[in-house]
C-alpha cells in the first residue's frame, strides 16, 4: 500500500476542516440540534466541535465541487478520493509504505505475498504492485481522550448520516457499528437506547441478519448493524464472520470504536473494515492513536492531554522520585525498594479515601465524588511461582504481608515521610493543573498523611484495622476473577481480573481458605458501587472499561514494543472525574452556580482529582513517560500571556468600541431568486399540479398557506435564477428547502451595539485560543516573550509618572521594572514576529515572517495578503507626516473560525444566509463622527465577493451612500460603516458595478479615508 508521510505526525484533516466556515456550510450540511442527544443529556463544546468537523470534512468529501449525486459509477467515486487528496493533502509527500524500492524480483513477489496486499488486490484494481493511499483515504478519525463521550459522538454521527442520505447529498448506505467486544457493544446499545427516547429511533440489528427480510418497524427508524470487529474473518464459523459474506460491494458507513486495535499496517482486520467502507466512509474512534494514517487523517483530537488540560479529567501525577533514582544508579529496583514503593501507593490510596470521607460528612452528601480505587497493572500472571518476573504474585505477596501483619513499622515510616517529600514541588504531566503543589496532592489537611499509621492504612485498604489472613472469594460463575477477604473482615478489599484465575487456585493460592461469593453480580460488574479499593490484572481488562474511581495505577513491569500504546490506554482509564453526579470536570472548572455543596471544599478534593502513577522499574517509568511524550509531542498547546490593549481617549473620554446589531424582519422577505435547473423546476410544477392538497397536509404536515405560497412561487419562472448545475433528484427535499428559502427573512442593520467583552460571550476571543505544536521548553520561551513585548516599554510622561510613583513608595521596584523593562518587538524561531502594536485590539500582535512554515501555530495573522496588508499599513504609518486624520483609532485581527463580528449575506447558491468576516475591524473617531471600517485584503473579483459585498449595501448604504446610524455613546454621535476589498492580483480587475471597494496593495491608507 501506499500512505501519507507526515514527519512530525499531525491531524491534517483536522486542519483543512477547520479552514471551512461551519456557519458558511449549506444548511443541509450542518448537523441537526447538534447540542441535543437525549432527555438527559446535551453535548460538551469539544464534541460539538467534533461533529462540526465530521460535517465539514464530509462535504469537502461529498459536496464540494462535483458533488455526489444519485446512481454515480464507482469511477467517479474514485475520482472523488483522487481530489480528496488532493484538497486535504496537497504538500503532504505520498509515499509507498510497506512497499519498498524494488532491489530484485523477489521483493516484488514478496509483496504479492503480503496478505494485506492480496486481501485488498481481490477487491480493488492495484497500480503495479502497490495499492495507493488515495484509495482508502475516505476516512476520518475521532482521537478523543477515555471518558470524553465518544459513543455520544457516534450515534450523532448515525443520526447526522441518516440526515444526509435521507436529503441525497451522500450515497443510500447501510451503517455498520464495529466494536471489539461484547462489554462495548453493549455500552453502545444503553448509548443508542437512551438517544432513541427522544428523536430518530436506531434499531441495532447483528450483522450476520444483514439481507434478511425483516419485519417493518412504525415510525422515524434507521437500521444500524453491528457486530465484533475482532470477529471479522476469511472464514465462517459460530464465532467468527466471512467479511466476504457481507462486504456488500464496499457500500457501508463503518463506524469502529476502539480503532486502534490491529491498527498496524499488515492488520488483515483493518484490511476487511477498509474494503467494506470503500464505497462509502470509515469512522474511526479511539482513545490512542499512534500509526501516522490514523493520526494524519483525524479530524477531532481530543486526546487525554487536551481532555485533562480543560478542566475533564484528574491530574496526573507520576512519582518522579523513582524514575531519578533509577536514572541515576543505573539498576533495577531490589526487594525492599519495591516494598517501598507498594507501600507508598497504599498510603495514597488510604490518604484518597480518607479525604472523601471527610468531604462526605462535612457535607452530609453521598453522592460526591467517588471511592477511591488502585490498579496494579502487570505484565505476566502466569508464569512459574519461583520465577520472579511473575510480576503480580511479586505484588500478591506485598499485599499479603502488610494485610496479614508482617511489614516493619520503620519501612512503612520511611515510604509515608518519603511520599510526602516527594509530593512537594512536584510536576503533574500535561500541566493540567500546573506545578503540584502540596495542596493539590494533599489537601489542607497535611496531617491525613503524617499522621497516619498502619492501622488507618489497613481500615481504609483491607477494611479492617486489624491485621489477618487472606481468604479467596470464587465468583458464582466467571473464571475470570477472584476477590480477596480479611478473615476477621466483613467484606473483599481486592479482586483479581485475568485469563484465567484455576492455576491460580490450584498452584498459587494453595493453603487459602475459600468460598463462594453469595452475590448474583460478578465482582467487575459492581465494582462501582462495591467497597473494593484494589484490582489487580494484566492488560486483558485495561480496555472496554470506564470507571471514575481510580486514583492510583500502579504499573510493574509494563514494557515491550506496546507499552507506549497500553500505558496511554490505563492511565486514560483512570482519568474520568465526576464532583457531582452528571457534572464531569474538575470542580475549579465547574461554573459557580453548579459547585452547589462543594463550593467551600476546594482545599479537600486535590487527592481526589489526582491520578497517582506509581512504577516499580525503569522500563515501567519510561514506558509512561513516552507514552505522555507521545500524546503531549502531538497537541496544540495555548499560547498564553496576550492582553487587550488601552483604548485611546479623547478629552478624558474612551474610545468606544462599536459593531453593527442585526435583526429579522418578520414581514420581509429577502430579495433573492431560488437558484434552480430548468429540468428540475419542469418536474416540481408537474409534481405539484398532479397531487391534491390533502396528501401535502396528510402525508407532509402543509398548511394550506405554505402549499399556496410553493403553488404562486413556480408560476413564475423569474422567481428562480436557471442553473443546471442544481438539479434535485429529491423533489420532497426540492419542497423542503423552497419552503426554508421563502420562510427567510430579510436582515437589517438595527443599529450599533458595544463589543462585547465578557469572557464567555465576547465578540473578538481568538487571542486567547492562540495554540503551537511546540516543545514544553519553545512553549515556554514563546509565551514569555508574548508576555514581555505585551507589556512594552513605557517612556516619556508616563516613565515619570511610575518614577515618582516608586519613590514616594505606591509601587515596589519589581512593579516599576515590570513597568519600564518591557520591549516594543521580539521575534520567534525567526518564524514569528512579535510586535508592541498600541492601536491593535490585543497585545502583542503575532504574525509570520514566512506563511509557509507557519503550521505550528494557530489563530495568529499568518495569511500572506493580511501580512502583506499589515507591513504596508505599518511602512505607511512610520513615514513622514504619515498620520490618519482621526482623533483615535484602533483595529483587530478577525479570526472567521471563532470571533463574531460579521455582515450577513444571503448566498443565492445556497439559499440562505452566510456570515462574511472580513480579516480586519477599523476604528476610528474624530468630533462626534466614528467610522467602522471592514478591510478584507485577499479580496479577489469574483461572484463569491459580490454576493458579500451586496449584503453589506442591503445592510449599510442607500442610493450609493452611507447610512449613518446615530448612538448615544461618546465620540460616535454618527456612525458609517465602510468596507474596503484589496485585490493581490492587478490581472483581476473587479466588475465595473462594485470596482468602488477595491483599492490596491500599495495604498492602505485608504482605510483612514
Amino acid at each position: 500500500m501506499e500512505a501519507i508521510r507526515n514527519k512530525n505526525m499531525k491531524p491534517i484533516l483536522e486542519d483543512n476542516a477547520k479552514s471551512l466556515n461551519y456557519g458558511e456550510l449549506p444548511e443541509v450540511w450542518r448537523v441537526p440540534e447538534i447540542e441535543r442527544f437525549s432527555l438527559r443529556k446535551t453535548l460538551y463544546d469539544y464534541q460539538r466541535d467534533a461533529l462540526e468537523n465530521a460535517a465539514r470534512a464530509l462535504y469537502r468529501f461529498y459536496g464540494e465541487e462535483k458533488a455526489w449525486r444519485l446512481g454515480e459509477s464507482p469511477r467517479a467515486n474514485r475520482d472523488r478520493k483522487r481530489r480528496f487528496v488532493q484538497s486535504v493533502y496537497a504538500g503532504h509527500t505520498i509515499m509507498p509504505f510497506e512497499i519498498k524500492e524494488y532491489e530484485n524480483e523477489a521483493d516484488r513477489r514478496n509483496q504479492r505475498r503480503n496478505p494485506v496486499f492480496k486481501i485488498l488486490s481481490e477487491y480493488m484494481d492495484p497500480q503495479g504492485d502497490a495499492i495507493y493511499y488515495y484509495q482508502l483515504i475516505n476516512r476520518m478519525c475521532f482521537w478523543m481522550a477515555t471518558g470524553s463521550g465518544k459513543t455520544l459522538v457516534m450515534v450523532k454521527i448515525i443520526e447526522y448520516l441518516r440526515h444526509l442520505k435521507e436529503r441525497q447529498q451522500i450515497p443510500p448506505h447501510n451503517i455498520l457499528v464495529l466494536a471489539p467486544s461484547e462489554h462495548l457493544i453493549k455500552q453502545i446499545r444503553l448509548t443508542i437506547e437512551e438517544f432513541n427516547e427522544e428523536g430518530l429511533n436506531i434499531d441495532l440489528v447483528p450483522l450476520r441478519e444483514f439481507g434478511k427480510a425483516r419485519q417493518a418497524r412504525l415510525g422515524d427508524v434507521e437500521t444500524v448493524y453491528y457486530h465484533r470487529s475482532d470477529n471479522l474473518s476469511d472464514v465462517q464459523k459460530d464465532a467468527l464472520t466471512d467479511y466476504r459474506l457481507y462486504e456488500n460491494g464496499g457500500k457501508w458507513f463503518v463506524l469502529l470504536d476502539e480503532a486502534h486495535k490491529g491498527g498496524k499496517e499488515d492488520s488483515k482486520r483493518q484490511a476487511y473494515y477498509a474494503l467494506m467502507a470503500r464505497e462509502g466512509f470509515l469512522f474511526n474512534f479511539s482513545a490512542t492513536f499512534t500509526d501516522k494514517e490514523d493520526i494524519v487523517t483525524t479530524v477531532k483530537k481530543y486526546n487525554l492531554q487536551e481532555f485533562i488540560q480543560n478542566g475533564h479529567g484528574k491530574n496526573i501525577y507520576l512519582n518522579e522520585s523513582e524514575y531519578q533514582a533509577f536514572k541515576n544508579r543505573g539498576k533495577e529496583v531490589g526487594g525492599e525498594k519495591k516494598k517501598q514503593i507498594v507501600l507508598k501507593s497504599l498510603i495514597t490510596l488510604a490518604h484518597a479515601s480518607r479525604q472523601v470521607a471527610r468531604l462526605r460528612y462535612d457535607t452530609g452528601n453521598d453522592e460526591i465524588y467517588h471511592l477511591p480505587l488502585m490498579l496494579t497493572l502487570v505484565n505476566s500472571v502466569n508464569t512459574n511461582i519461583e520465577d520472579d518476573s511473575n510480576d503480580l504474585w511479586v505484588f500478591f505477596q506485598v499485599l499479603r504481608q502488610i494485610a496479614e501483619g508482617g511489614i516493619d513499622e520503620t519501612l512503612f515510616n520511611a515510604a509515608r515521610d518519603e511520599l510526602l517529600q516527594d509530593w512537594r514541588g512536584a510536576q503533574l504531566l500535561f500541566g493540567g493543573g500546573g506545578k503540584a503543589d502540596e495542596e493539590t496532592l494533599v489537601g489542607d489537611d497535611p496531617a491525613s498523611v503524617e499522621n497516619m499509621t498502619i492501622s488507618d492504612l489497613r481500615e481504609k485498604v483491607f477494611l479492617s484495622r486489624r491485621p489477618g489472613r487472606l481468604q479467596i472469594i470464587r465468583g458464582k460463575e466467571s473464571d475470570k476473577e477472584l476477590a480477596f477477604q480479611l478473615i476477621n473482615a466483613d467484606r473483599p478489599f481486592a479482586m483479581f481480573r485475568i485469563g484465567d484465575t484455576s492455576r491460580w487456585r490450584n498452584e498459587f493460592l494453595v493453603g487459602f481458605e475459600e468460598t463462594t461469593a453469595l452475590q448474583e453480580q460478578g465482582f467487575f460488574d459492581s465494582l462501582e458501587t462495591s467497597d473494593i479499593t484494589i484490582l489487580m490484572g494484566s492488560r486483558a481488562f485495561f480496555e472496554s472499561w470506564d470507571s471514575k474511581r481510580p486514583n492510583i495505577i500502579n504499573f510493574i513491569n509494563i514494557g515491550g514494543t506496546d507499552a507506549k500504546k497500553f500505558v496511554v490506554q490505563a492511565v486514560g482509564r483512570g482519568v474520568r472525574i465526576e464532583p457531582l453526579p452528571n457534572e464531569r470536570r474538575r470542580l475549579g472548572s465547574l461554573a459557580p452556580q453548579k459547585q452547589g455543596v462543594l463550593q467551600d471544599c476546594a482545599g479537600k478534593v486535590g487527592p481526589l482529582e489526582t491520578l497517582f502513577l506509581f512504577a516499580t522499574n525503569r522500563n515501567a517509568i519510561n514506558s509512561v513517560l513516552d507514552g505522555m511524550d507521545a500524546e503531549r509531542g502531538n497537541s496544540y498547546e495555548r499560547v498564553t500571556g496576550f492582553k487587550r490593549a488601552k483604548r485611546p481617549e479623547v478629552n478624558g473620554k474612551e474610545m468606544p468600541l462599536l459593531v453593527p446589531e442585526y435583526q429579522q424582519e418578520a414581514d420581509k422577505r429577502v430579495k433573492t431568486k431560488f437558484t434552480l435547473g430548468e429540468n428540475t423546476l419542469a418536474r416540481f410544477r408537474r409534481w405539484l399540479d398532479n397531487t391534491p392538497d390533502s396528501v401535502f397536509v396528510v402525508r407532509d404536515g402543509l398548511t394550506p398557506q405554505q402549499i399556496n405560497s410553493l403553488r404562486e412561487e413556480v408560476k413564475e419562472r423569474d422567481s428562480f435564477r436557471i442553473n443546471q448545475d442544481k438539479e434535485y433528484d429529491s423533489l420532497p427535499f426540492l419542497q423542503e428547502r423552497l419552503l426554508s428559502h421563502l420562510s427567510v427573512n430579510a436582515q437589517t442593520a438595527k443599529g450599533m451595539r458595544a463589543l462585547n467583552e465578557q469572557e464567555g460571550n465576547e465578540d473578538i476571543m481568538h487571542f486567547r485560543e492562540v495554540r503551537a505544536n511546540l516543545g514544553s521548553q519553545a512553549l515556554e520561551t514563546l509565551n514569555e516573550k508574548i508576555k514581555k513585548v505585551a507589556q512594552g516599554r513605557v517612556e516619556g510622561d508616563e516613565y515619570n509618572s511610575l518614577l515618582r510613583k516608586h519613590l514616594e513608595g505606591e509601587i515596589s521596584r519589581d512593579e516599576f521594572e515590570a513597568y519600564t523593562q518591557g520591549q516594543p518587538e521580539a521575534s520567534f524561531d525567526e518564524r514569528l514576529k512579535i510586535k508592541h502594536v498600541a492601536a491593535h485590539y490585543y497585545l502583542p500582535m503575532v504574525t509570520a515572517s514566512e506563511p509557509a512554515k507557519a503550521d505550528f501555530i494557530k489563530h495568529i495573522i499568518k495569511v500572506e495578503s493580511e501580512v502583506t496588508f499589515l507591513n504596508a499599513l505599518d511602512e505607511w504609518l512610520q513615514g513622514e507626516g504619515n498620520t490618519p486624520q482621526w482623533d483615535a483609532w484602533m483595529f483587530s485581527k478577525l479570526d472567521e473560525s471563532l470571533d463574531k463580528v460579521h455582515i450577513p449575506y444571503f448566498d443565492g447558491k445556497v439559499n440562505e444566509y452566510r456570515r462574511f468576516l472580513p480579516d480586519f475591524v477599523f476604528w476610528m473617531c474624530k468630533d462626534d463622527q466614528y467610522q467602522i471600517v471592514f478591510v478584507d485584503p485577499k479580496g479577489v473579483a469574483h461572484a463569491s465577493s459580490y454576493h458579500k459585498i451586496d449584503g453589506y449595501e442591503a445592510l449599510f448604504e442607500e442610493q450609493g451612500q452611507c447610512r449613518e446610524f446615530s448612538t448615544r455613546f461618546p465620540l460616535a454621535k454618527n456612525v458609517k460603516v465602510k468596507l474596503l476589498l484589496f485585490n493581490p492580483d492587478p490581472d483581476q480587475s473587479p466588475s465595473r458595478k462594485y470596482a468602488r471597494y477595491w483599492r490596491d496593495h500599495g495604498h492602505p491608507e485608504a482605510v483612514f479615508d
